[in-house]
């Protein structure tokens, strides 16, 4: 899949999320059925829009490290994981259980599992190349 395709399907999918999730507000009582749906759709929803930023942020910082189809799955990835944030954000402040050391907690466990993934991904490279 090339990159453009990749952030015109990803722009596609936070645009109809969004829009989604402001019809779901508009028009629904809240009910426990509904607060899931609006959190599925916060994660589309950011993960859609913030994804061709991503890439591009990451195409600039290992341009030459990666090709550029690992660079567009990155990309979408890290807008996974930043949806899955702020929708896990909204989770908290519904519970209304905003502490300071539990947001940094769970940012410190998205960034170690995207770490994991990533060195992961790195090895699997390395054993690839042919020995000599």
């Amino acid at each position: 899949m090339s990159p453009r395709l990749a952030d015109f399907l990803s722009l596609f999918v936070g645009l109809a999320a969004a829009a989604a999730l402001t019809a779901m507000i508009t028009q629904r009582r809240p009910s426990p059925l509904y607060e899931a749906a609006a959190l599925l759709l916060i994660l589309l929803a950011v993960a859609g829009l913030t994804a061709p930023l991503w890439r591009r942020l990451l195409r600039k910082l290992v341009s030459g490290k990666a090709g550029e189809g690992e660079i567009t799955v990155m990309g979408v990835r890290f807008g996974v994981w930043t949806g899955l944030f702020i929708a896990g954000l909204v989770l908290l402040r519904a519970l209304n259980f905003t502490d300071r050391v539990l947001i940094l907690a769970i940012l410190a466990l998205l960034i170690m599992i995207e770490m994991l993934l990533q060195q992961r991904a790195a090895s699997k490279r390395g054993a690839r190349r042919p020995r000599r």
